[in-house]
């Protein structure tokens, strides 16, 4: 196993690239990676967010299946970003953890949490289905396990992000190569590209920008509006999944299945196939 500074690498992307947005007039800068896993604590505007514990390199460098969200950008309504590290997924007014164990109202941090919890467990035995586990679970979970999330786009934006607003932003940072350093960088097995609608811009760039049309389309199953596409020379995965924030026909649960369940759906094909059956993708990666 490789003894790598995935964090200190981070940061030094995610400087270079404040520095190239502060050029461009853009002052309002999301920091982005690997999740922290210190201390709790409640910031001025009432969220239970962690601090950087200093172990965040060993935990992904050991973590038998990283999953890393790409998403758009940091939603802050018009006010300071936020560094995305911080995060978690507990409700605001209730106290830190452990005393508190209500779940975010934010469909974002739902469906996040729910994906995080699916994606790790289910196996080509055994799906690990959206009323196997409970909000509870899914938080503890959430608070052990590494993962990383990064936004495509650095600079805040609001509620919604445009495709061509997300497009002109990719297109401007491609030959600096920012989130394509980044995304290698963290070396992530499940790549989830949260944008699928009518064309998806973030897994575009990363199967045809990042890793040069490596990733292959899976058809394990009837289409059901997640696609599953596979790097074999690397034992990778691209999701092909909606905005972690689309609520959408059948709500948190379908959204779920659509992604989980297609990856159970992937997790068996490569048993049955000729070509990877040797390959079980939800072993360890390391």
């Amino acid at each position: 196993m490789k003894d790598y500074v995935f964090v200190a690498e981070n940061n030094r992307i995610l400087d270079d690239w404040r520095k190239s947005n502060e050029e461009h007039g853009e002052t309002n800068f999301a920091n982005d990676g690997i999740m922290n896993k210190g201390e709790f604590y409640i910031d001025e505007y009432k969220a239970v967010r962690r601090k950087e514990s200093g172990k965040e390199n060993r935990l992904w460098n050991e973590c038998p299946l990283r999953i890393l969200f790409l998403t758009k950008d940091e939603n802050t309504g018009g006010n300071k970003a936020w560094d995305v590290r911080t995060e978690t997924f507990y409700e605001k007014g209730y106290g830190l953890p452990p005393k508190n164990k209500t779940i975010s109202g934010s469909f974002f941090y739902q469906n996040e949490a729910c994906l995080l919890y699916g994606l790790r467990n289910t196996k080509p035995e055994k799906m690990i289905l959206f009323d196997g586990f409970s909000w509870e679970e899914a938080l503890k979970f959430s608070d052990k396990k590494i993962f990383a999330r990064i936004n495509c786009k650095k600079e805040a934006g609001g509620e919604k992000c445009e495709k061509p607003v997300l497009a002109a932003a990719l297109d401007r940072d491609k030959n600096k190569d920012f989130l394509k350093r980044q995304i290698l960088n963290l070396d992530a097995d499940i790549l989830v590209c949260c944008g699928h609608d009518g064309g998806n811009l973030i897994l575009n760039m990363v199967k045809d920008d990042i890793y040069k049309d490596e990733f292959e389309y899976v058809d394990c199953v009837e289409d059901k509006g997640t696609g599953m596409h596979y790097n074999a020379k690397r034992n990778k995965l691209a999701i092909d999944a909606y905005h972690l924030a689309f609520f959408g026909k059948g709500g948190l649960e379908a959204r779920y299945n659509e992604t989980v369940g297609m990856y159970y759906e992937f997790l068996k094909y490569l048993k049955k196939s000729e070509k990877y059956k040797h390959i079980d993708f939800s072993a360890s990666h390391r």
